[in-house]
């Protein structure tokens, strides 16, 4: 048996977080970084469940539906200088579909296929930077881990 790993070993936190966007079609290399995302929320893709009980079944039984994408919510700190920030604004208020690549600082990554939904300004708090909200929703996602550098 192997030995148990203090946390220390492997957690990590969310800090150095990229967000990349572009066209369904773009190559992980030609997606832009938006410097200024603040959340991504949850990524994953999760299934519900359908009845499938019998007549002669005594307790109800189920099968999995297919997988459901969550609804997405990503902000970002308002820089209106930022033209690929803008870029993805633009393709929000058009309802395109794009891709997503999120790469998280503990090697894993998540590409996802959304389509948007709009978007808005986050309200406004004296204490808090001006934020933007994007909409979508995710209709495809892959995974994987990026081998460690060296």
């Amino acid at each position: 048996m192997s030995a148990v790993k203090d946390p220390s070993e492997y957690a990590k936190l969310p800090a150095g977080t990229r967000f990349l966007w572009g066209t369904v079609a773009a190559e992980t290399a030609a997606l832009k970084l938006l410097k200024d995302a603040d959340a991504v929320g949850a990524t994953g893709e999760t299934a519900s469940f359908v009845d499938a009980t019998r007549l002669i079944d005594t307790s109800k039984k189920s099968i999995n539906d297919l997988a459901e994408g969550p609804e997405k919510e990503f902000v970002f700190l308002d820089d209106v200088s930022d033209a690929d920030l803008q870029g993805l604004l633009d393709a929000a208020e058009a309802k395109q579909t794009i891709k997503v690549r999120i790469e998280f600082p503990n090697t894993r990554w998540a590409e996802m296929i959304i389509v948007l939904a709009g978007w808005e300004h986050r309200e406004l708090d004296k204490g808090q930077p001006m934020k933007l909200v994007v909409k979508g929703k995710q209709n495809s996602i892959q995974r994987g881990k990026t081998a460690p550098a060296g």
